[in-house]
């Protein structure tokens, strides 16, 4: 009788620990990401029209912001709200934390009109486009835009508000998925935050997170 039941209790361990293996975890206050999803390498340019590497990005925690320069709606919102962030956790700004933002308009996105922005937020981590554009350099910050599941289109309009761009000669207006990412610092994307659950004290708390598992 001991016997059966201790095998019982052996194939009861063996089926629950598959069923709770196979749900998955509800760790952060913004929406996990739970497969283990990193990113490419990739090379950008910043405000200053510098190169930037993202290995300079190994070993800290990543906020990814996208945005663009001409948004209407969000972009100005997160932006300063991720200010807001970059203050509060200055101390670790450079040492654990590093701050992101990718155009998702490289097609208007020179890195002066970047500049300008960086400047009217008083942003000042890095903001990035590509230096000029040409089919290769498209090719690069797509991938990005692939790798972190943002999808935008680009729709034509004649009454736009928008400025032609520096690949376009008319006018249009962009919708794209917005908001944050956040890499912990083995690579790996976490979590993410948007306009259907962006909330300044929750981020705070993710990123606290990750600097204990850190």
């Amino acid at each position: 009788m001991k016997l059966k039941f201790s095998l019982f209790c052996i194939i009861l361990m063996i089926f629950s620990s598959g069923c709770l293996s196979s749900i998955e975890k509800d760790i952060f206050a913004g929406k996990d990401i739970n497969s283990n999803i990193s990113f490419s390498e990739f090379n950008l340019t910043d405000s200053n029209g510098d190169y930037f590497n993202s290995q300079t990005l190994d070993g800290k925690i990543v906020i990814v912001n996208f945005f663009y320069t001409n948004c209407p709606n969000n972009c100005p919102i997160f932006t300063g709200d991720l200010k807001q962030i970059h203050d509060e956790f200055e101390s670790d700004i450079g040492t654990n934390i590093s701050i992101i933002s990718i155009t998702v308009d490289p097609w208007r996105d020179s890195w002066e009109l970047i500049s300008d922005y960086k400047d009217y937020f008083n942003a000042t981590w890095p903001h990035l486009s590509v230096e000029f554009l040409n089919d290769e350099n498209l090719s690069e910050i797509e991938k990005i835009w692939t790798d972190f599941e943002i999808g935008i289109v680009l729709t034509e309009s004649e009454n736009s508000t928008s400025i032609s761009g520096r690949g376009h000669t008319v006018y249009y207006s962009i919708d794209h998925t917005n908001g944050i990412v956040i890499v912990d610092s083995d690579g790996y994307q976490r979590v993410r935050w948007d306009d259907t659950n962006w909330d300044i004290d929750g981020i705070k708390t993710d990123i606290t997170k990750l600097l204990k598992e850190k």
